[in-house]
């Protein structure tokens, strides 16, 4: 389901969404510390406007690493729904945007395989949703794959 940017934009004000990066966004000095998931606490500089998205997003990260140790991080950000693109009519091109309706809310995982990496994405349609500290929902499924892969990893060290 796809809806027109322009419609959004008369009188209705846009999701608010908490946004946290684990690396500054482009154009920005790596030294930075505005709104890195390290120093993320909830205030209002994490804060942002989604206008075009109508959803909030948050992505844990669990790697497991050598000599059992893993590695965990959340990042949280307006969902990725905006669609541009050149539209041709009455012969020219043009520019518009949309907001693709892309993602269910409700979480769900990956893993990357042989990397023990475990991605869970959570998305939400209200303001501030992504503020959970860990979303629990899903945990044990999380664990069961990570158990799963890492005891495929050690039977094939036995071989």
């Amino acid at each position: 389901m796809n809806q027109n940017v322009g419609a959004r934009s008369r009188g209705v004000s846009a999701l608010q969404c908490y946004q946290c990066l684990i690396n500054p966004q482009p154009g920005e000095y790596y030294n930075t510390t505005k709104r890195l998931c390290v120093h993320f606490d909830y205030s209002d500089k994490f804060i942002v406007d989604c206008p075009f998205s109508t959803m909030c997003m948050k992505k844990d990260f669990y790697l497991d690493i050598q000599n059992g140790v893993r590695i965990n991080a959340v990042l949280r950000d307006c969902a990725q729904q905006k669609n541009e693109y050149q539209d041709y009519k009455n012969g020219k091109w043009s520019p518009k945007t949309e907001v693709v309706e892309a993602y269910e809310e409700g979480c769900t995982s990956d893993n990357r395989g042989d990397k023990a990496v475990v991605n869970k994405y959570c998305y939400c349609r209200s303001d501030l949703c992504n503020s959970s500290n860990t979303n629990h929902e899903g945990y044990t499924d999380i664990m069961g794959v990570i158990v799963v892969f890492n005891l495929m990893k050690y039977i094939n060290s036995l071989r």
